[in-house]
This record gives C-alpha cells, sequence and structure tokens, in this order.
C-alpha cells in the first residue's frame, strides 16, 4: 500500500484533493481506479478533563498563551462560584488580580484575559457549550479501505478528539491531533488525522 498523506498534505482545498491522490499516485505507479473521497463523521470533541470541573482548560490556555499546567496552578488560587452562577463584583475582582498576578509574566493582559473567559463562559445546565465550529475531514477510500485522510477544514473548539467514523469502510484506531492558538478561528483545531503505529 502507498501512503498518500504526504501528497494529500500539499493539496490547498478539499476541490484539489482527488486531483493530489490521482498525481501522486499516478507518479508511484499506483492505480487510481475505484479511489473515492468520503466525509468523514465525527461526533463529540468537547469532552474537558475531570480534574477542571467542566472548564475547557486547554482552549483557554491555548487562547492566552499559556500551558494547561500553568493555567491550572493560576486557577487553583481563585475562589470559583458554583458552576452556573455569576460572582459578585467583588469577588470577580479578586479572581481576575489573581490570575494577573500569576500569569501576567507570561503576557496575559487585563484585557486577553477578558476576552478569552468570555469567550469560553458557558452554561452546561442549558446544554450549551463554547462557540466552536466542526472540523471537514475527507478518507480516501479504496474497496471499503481506508488509505489516508484528509484535513480541509480544522473547524475550531475542540476540547478533546472527536470519534470519528467513515461510512461502508472499515476505521481502525487513529491518532487525532488538535492545535491550540491564540487566534479564537483555530484555538482547538483539528490539524491531523493519522493511523495509529
Amino acid at each position: 500500500m502507498i501512503s498518500l498523506t504526504g501528497a494529500l498534505e500539499t493539496s490547498a482545498a478539499a476541490s484539489n484533493t482527488f486531483s493530489a491522490v490521482n498525481a501522486a499516485a499516478v507518479s508511484s505507479g499506483f492505480d487510481t481506479a475505484g479511489i473515492t473521497l468520503v466525509p468523514v463523521v465525527l461526533t463529540g470533541g468537547h469532552d474537558t478533563d475531570p480534574q477542571d470541573h467542566g472548564r475547557p482548560i486547554d482552549l483557554v490556555a491555548g487562547a492566552l498563551g499559556v500551558t494547561s499546567e500553568v493555567f491550572r496552578e493560576a486557577f487553583s488560587k481563585v475562589r470559583p462560584v458554583a458552576p452556573g452562577e455569576k460572582p459578585d463584583e467583588a469577588r470577580a475582582r479578586q479572581n481576575k488580580a489573581v490570575l494577573l498576578s500569576a500569569l501576567g509574566k507570561y503576557g496575559v493582559t487585563s484585557e486577553l484575559l477578558d476576552a478569552v473567559s468570555d469567550r469560553y463562559r458557558y452554561e452546561p445546565r442549558d446544554g450549551l457549550i463554547w462557540p466552536n465550529k466542526p472540523a471537514e475531514i475527507l478518507a480516501v477510500v479504496k474497496k471499503g479501505e481506508i488509505l489516508a485522510f484528509k484535513v480541509t477544514d480544522g473547524g475550531y473548539g475542540y476540547s478533546s478528539a472527536p470519534i470519528i467514523s467513515v461510512p461502508d469502510a472499515g476505521c481502525g484506531p487513529v491518532s487525532i491531533r488538535l492545535s491550540f492558538g491564540k487566534d479564537f478561528q483555530s484555538n482547538g483545531s483539528i490539524s491531523s488525522v493519522d493511523f495509529q503505529q
């Protein structure tokens, strides 16, 4: 079996993916007959670590430009209110001061902390979550076997790896890589999907 991952990564958009697959396969003497591109079905991807009590710490930390461990350590010193409640003004100021004291040395400003906090604040009891956009992924399939995956749109807002499935094709264990960063439109995006070795 030829690996098409490298060739697929050079494709700039989903509309060019099939051409990229064919070009790579033909140049390697691979039979392209029967190759199809199948949209991957994604489920979930918004779990949080139990130690974070429902808070999407990886997303918050990524948007602030710090590691999850750094943010957890800083947050351990605040006095949060119960889920679904809002802190009074005095407690909100106190908690913010504690966070800025710990995170200021990493370049986190008051404005950035406000923006990130507003972005990822949500009411779990209402069945809502933070802003997110589903990723778009194609599976390269031949005779019911998946040869490779192509991420055409990584989406954003994933706090955990989603479960993937491919209609009419067997899909073994895969490794899904998430990327976190300061840009809200790519924070918590899927950067790659590969077969587990």
